[in-house]
């Protein structure tokens, strides 16, 4: 029989491990150099890397897994204790989440080969008869539209990234969007074939974040943003980004942490 002490005991460790934030699962997709899968098949990658060192500070355990980003999207949305990575924020996703971040602050660009648009890509009048190329779910797609792309016409929509760049080189389609930090290793790659790429039309100017998901504590997201900021402020950001990242993108994300009161 337990005696009245023993009763608080339990009572207390009890309400102890109702206060233990539930682990975290992060989903992401294949987007190197942000995340992948290793030769190990391990999910890694810069962004992954900064994240660790968050969970680190913070003490917070989680998993990472890597999925396809329409099914990453929808669990993260339906799930509990998740947060997915890297996330374009949108009026339409705000309510969706709770974000921390930037993770990324970018410019995005149609691109297509010189050799098949010539020196004057950039005086093209679109759509005209181009054929553009975008990852479906992604918001790039939407921008992509406006310039009179339309999918099932002149607007191809793939599942699988990286796919894009394929058809590119293969001539089946002309144009397709290219973020800034994809730029130097798409730009190898269409060398490699033989190609040069050439910027056809700006599109936008994008920022990526951590999408928790609604039924994480506020004072854990706060905790989250804070620690973020922090690794902006004392170089750990820029040590990890720096061998792969424009110098561009590293000083807006410190710029961003220097704003914040």
């Amino acid at each position: 029989m337990f005696s009245k002490a023993m009763l608080l005991i339990a009572f207390f460790c009890a309400g102890l491990g109702a206060q233990t934030p539930a682990s975290l699962l992060f989903l992401t997709e294949h987007s190197p150099p942000g995340q992948y899968l290793d030769a190990q098949g391990q999910v890694a990658g810069v962004t992954v890397e900064l994240i660790r060192h968050l969970q680190q500070q913070l003490q917070e355990p989680g998993e990472f897994r890597l999925l396809p980003w329409g099914r990453a999207l929808s669990m993260a949305r339906t799930g509990e204790s998740t947060a997915l990575f890297e996330t374009v924020r949108t009026p339409e996703r705000e309510n969706w989440f709770k974000w921390v971040g930037p993770l990324l602050h970018y410019q995005i660009s149609l691109y297509g080969l010189r050799q098949r648009l010539g020196i004057a890509a950039s005086e093209l009048k679109l759509p005209g008869k181009l054929i553009a190329c975008s990852y479906r779910n992604a918001v790039t797609a939407k921008d992509i539209m406006q310039f009179g792309f339309e999918e099932g016409r002149n607007l191809v929509l793939t599942s699988r990234s990286g796919e894009c760049l394929d058809m590119l080189i293969a001539g089946r389609i002309d144009v397709m969007a290219i973020t800034e930090y994809s730029l130097p290793g798409f730009a190898l790659e269409v060398k490699q074939a033989g190609y040069e790429l050439t910027r056809v039309q700006y599109l936008t100017e994008r920022k990526r974040y951590l999408a928790f998901s609604k039924d994480v504590a506020d004072e854990r997201i706060t905790r989250w943003q804070q620690a973020l900021e922090q690794s902006y402020r004392d170089g750990t950001m820029r040590s990890l980004y720096q061998p792969v990242y424009a110098e561009a993108i590293i000083l807006r994300l410190e710029d961003s942490a220097r704003q914040t009161p």
